[in-house]
């Protein structure tokens, strides 16, 4: 579907396409959440006449609310993007702040030529890291489209709010089988000579998240680049141990007075 808004008009609307080459199955996920998945991109497939012919137009509003629920680097982000790529629609990452103004009219007049831009285009509406989510569910309400609310695990989901979602799909972080998985699928698309005997069981001993495990691989193939030799097994597990330091890092700053 061509673009009819450019990419300045969606900055001052606080949005922001987001474009990859991600498939549908290059994602790792528990059966249940693929099963879910499976039903996002079956209601995008169905024509918008289709609901007012079920009926319940009369009762609920024509657009589809989905909760994507887990910490972060778990593929919650990369399945919006898989499902937007599958059903050919554009995918708008919302920045919150940006939407919302000091007034209450500004902000009004401001969601609604979001939903103006992201109706023309049969736009899939990206809500990333929401705190309130019961707010701005109300404040979506009018659009008729895929509305996606990416959220931590840990985020508080109050009733009313539940009431509005359609389709919750959860994203836990990887056990070992599906992080080897990951290492597989993403070493796999590496377009640099490999090493013999990668040992990928090894490599998911280590607990990364699915974007932790992309961003070690990246590391490790930039070096193997720069020093123009095959990605190997100590390069990977070297970016695998200084991710994990990273992490204990940030996690003794959070923690600090």
């Amino acid at each position: 579907m061509a673009a009819l808004t450019d990419d300045h008009q969606l900055a001052a609307l606080g949005a922001r396409r987001i474009s990859t080459d991600t498939d549908p199955d290059e994602l790792v996920l528990p059966e249940e959440s693929g099963r879910r998945l499976g039903w996002i991109a079956g209601w995008l497939s169905q024509p918008p006449f289709v609901f007012r012919e079920w009926g319940l137009s009369r009762y609920v509003d024509g657009g589809l609310r989905a909760l994507f629920r887990g910490p972060p680097g778990t593929g919650k982000t990369m399945a919006a993007v898989a499902l937007g790529r599958s059903t050919e629609r554009p995918l708008l990452r919302i920045d919150l702040g940006a939407v919302t103004s000091s007034t209450v009219g500004d902000t009004e007049k401001q969601v609604q030529r979001l939903f103006a831009a992201a109706h023309e285009e049969g736009a899939i509406l990206l809500f990333d890291e929401a705190d309130d989510i019961g707010h701005l569910l109300r404040r979506i309400e009018p659009f008729e489209g895929l509305a996606i609310i990416a959220a931590d695990s840990a985020a508080n989901i109050e009733e009313d709010a539940l009431s509005r979602i359609d389709v919750m799909v959860d994203f836990p972080r990887p056990d070992e089988t599906a992080r080897e998985a990951l290492w597989r699928k993403l070493l796999a698309a590496v377009k640099l000579p490999q090493a013999d005997g990668l040992n990928i069981g090894l490599l998911a001993k280590h607990e990364l998240s699915g974007a932790e495990i992309l961003r070690c691989i990246r590391v490790a193939s930039s070096l193997a680049a720069t020093d123009d030799k095959p990605l190997d097994m100590d390069l990977l597990q070297s970016a695998a141990a200084e991710r994990l330091a990273m992490r204990g890092e940030c996690s003794q700053c959070s923690q600090s007075p």
